[in-house]
């Protein structure tokens, strides 16, 4: 037997140990170990036959979700695994739907709502300051709710109301909302069903329901989720907890490590999951320097890269001293990366950038930016339909799309209203965000900017807006007014009069431009080839003294977990890319920890035909 069918057999193994243990259990998983496949595989192990008990296995997120739902469905020819008497869902849900909704008084019509964002009418003080504008929090030990306002500066000027008297008409609406007209977001349904788990018939009712409770991504567990599982776990129902410490990057959701290891320690057996079926031996031996020294040993690479030797990619931009690269931004860093993914064989639909922040993701260029019009007219609505779809726009120019569209749509709908956005809504009783909703539809639903000649894109544009049915009322406005346009315009390719060239084929085909997210957006994602930006000198001496620190690691450092999550994502090729003026302080780094590295400042020579 060859040394790596030793080490997959080593990981099938740990895999066949967490599928088969019995419960209470914490899993400690790696990045890339399988846990999915995990997860199925214990479900898949339930005994076929006539049960009045189920299992439940939630998640935090419903992508995450239905992926297991998705998995769990005809495995092995059965068709029960994702019905009654199981159930497969979010953890907001399964807590509302089994531990709150059957044990709250039948006077008030209970409703679960994802946020304050949409319940009309949310809105407190003079200044309609919207619900969501407040930050809520529980504490479990003191069974406190507190109430901080992040944004008050935005609201306060020239207000005869000051921020203390804002926070108690917040805390006032939401007793309302809740108590009387009983509107309930996940904080709400998290206090009730931990008082409801107090209760030994709640509690009782719940193990009669369920012989397993499988809580995934439990790293993502905020100190109230814990309470929760606390109690459940005394009250003798079975609990498997899957989680890894090491990507918990959700502190400002009251999320800790610190929490969730001392909520574990009770828990009875513990497995380690180690056999790492995405990354290269490089990426794990780099991702491995973040943890604490006790785990520093680097997971164990069994997947189809085990062999790739491709070194760490270091991509510098700018110039420092008489350092000089041909790279000269991000932008030019993120075309190079991608073409030095092509010389491995990886296409730029595999390639993703990541930033801590969206504004600092690279983008490479795939085709001239869409020029920012300044009426309101066919071409804007044109340009506002080739910006929402686009995944190389910056951040602005969608926000600038959206408030474009609600303008088409306002002007359609409600055409003598007069005042403010916001009296509008306030008006009808509508949110900003269903607003937002409605005006991303309608920009989707619109047509193609393509070759068409303007006049046929306007009539198409037209019948599109005429589709859009009002929020309220429920009466239908009047066809709306033709779409402005210059005759000189009417026969010219809409696409060319927002500033897009001539799309071909072949233009089309190389136009396809990498991924690209915000590092907290793309947890739970993998791909090919990873570039990650560094943008800032002072971000980067602090991540470099973090890292470096032998007081620091991911299980004290949420910044350490933060660039954890971002290298663990890659498979095949990762890259940082920084100003060249951190480049000394990078490769130091680097040499300390022994991690073998490959420094660019070019895109690579092309290949011969």
């Amino acid at each position: 037997m060859s040394d790596l069918e030793e080490r997959r057999d080593q990981a099938r193994d740990q895999q066949q140990q967490a599928v088969h243990a019995p419960a209470p259990l914490f899993v400690r998983a790696c990045p890339g170990a399988g846990k999915t496949r995990v997860l199925v595989d214990r479900h898949c192990n339930t005994p076929p036959g006539r049960r009045r008990t189920g299992r439940a296995l939630l998640s935090f997120t419903n992508v995450a979700a239905d992926e297991l739902r998705e998995r769990c469905t005809g495995q092995g020819g059965r068709t029960d695994l994702t019905v009654f008497p199981h159930y497969i869902g979010t953890f907001d849900s399964f807590l509302w739907r089994y531990l709150v909704r059957p044990f709250l008084p039948a006077d008030a019509p209970w409703q679960h709502v994802l946020s304050w964002d949409h319940v009309p009418g949310a809105i407190v003080g003079p200044r309609k300051v919207p619900m969501p504008a407040f930050d809520f929090r529980y504490d479990p030990a003191t069974q406190h709710t507190s109430v901080a306002w992040p944004t008050s500066g935005q609201y306060l000027h020239n207000s005869q109301l000051t921020e203390d008297d804002y926070l108690a008409r917040a805390r006032t609406a939401r007793e309302r909302l809740w108590q009387t007209n009983g509107y309930m977001t996940g904080l709400e349904v998290r206090i009730a069903a931990l008082q409801h788990a107090d209760y030994t018939a709640c509690t009782a009712l719940l193990a009669h329901r369920f012989f397993e409770i499988i809580v995934d991504e439990a790293q993502d567990c905020s100190a109230l989720d814990l309470a929760i599982l606390t109690r459940l776990y005394r009250a003798g129902i079975p609990l498997v907890i899957v989680a890894d410490t090491d990507q918990g990057i959700y502190e400002w959701n009251d999320a800790r490590p610190e929490d969730l290891h001392q909520f574990t320690q009770a828990i009875g057996d513990h497995l380690e999951l180690t056999g790492n079926w995405r990354s290269s031996p490089a990426i794990c031996q780099l991702a491995a320097t973040l943890r604490p020294a006790a785990r520093r040993t680097p997971d164990i690479a069994v997947g189809d890269h085990h062999d790739a030797a491709r070194p760490l990619l270091l991509l510098p931009y700018g110039k420092h001293r008489k350092q000089i690269s041909a790279l000269t931004n991000s932008t030019d860093a993120g075309e190079a990366f991608t073409a030095w993914a092509a010389q491995e064989g990886i296409g730029a639909a595999d390639c993703l950038a990541l930033a801590y922040r969206n504004a600092a993701v690279p983008k490479a260029r795939t085709r001239p930016a869409p020029q920012l019009p300044k009426d309101q007219n066919t071409i804007a609505l044109a340009w506002a339909a080739v910006v929402i779809s686009a995944t190389d726009i910056p951040p602005t120019s969608r926000a600038h799309a959206l408030a474009m569209a609600t303008t088409f749509l306002r002007e359609y709908w409600y055409p003598d209203e007069l005042g403010t956005l916001t009296e509008l809504l306030t008006q009808y009783g509508l949110t900003p965000a269903l607003l937002r909703r409605r005006a991303a539809a309608f920009l989707h639903a619109l047509p193609a900017v393509d070759e068409a000649p303007a006049r046929q894109w306007r009539k198409q544009a037209r019948l599109v807006l005429q589709d859009q049915t009002p929020p309220a009322p429920a009466v239908a406005p009047t066809p709306p007014k033709l779409l402005s346009l210059a005759t000189a315009d009417l026969d010219k390719p809409i696409r060319s009069l927002i500033g897009l060239p001539e799309q071909t084929d072949e233009a089309a085909s190389a136009a396809r431009p990498m991924r690209s997210s915000s590092i907290h957006q793309a947890k739970g994602s993998e791909a090919e080839a990873v570039l990650v930006h560094l943008p800032k000198p002072q971000d980067i001496t602090e991540l470099i003294d973090a890292w470096t620190s032998p007081s620091t690691d991911t299980a004290s450092s949420e910044l350490l977990r933060v660039y954890y999550v971002a290298i663990t994502r890659a498979r095949r090729l990762l890259a940082l890319t920084y100003p060249y003026s951190k480049h000394g302080d990078i490769t130091a780094l680097l040499d300390a920890h022994n991690i073998e590295y490959q420094t660019e400042t070019a895109p690579p020579p092309p290949t011969a035909p």
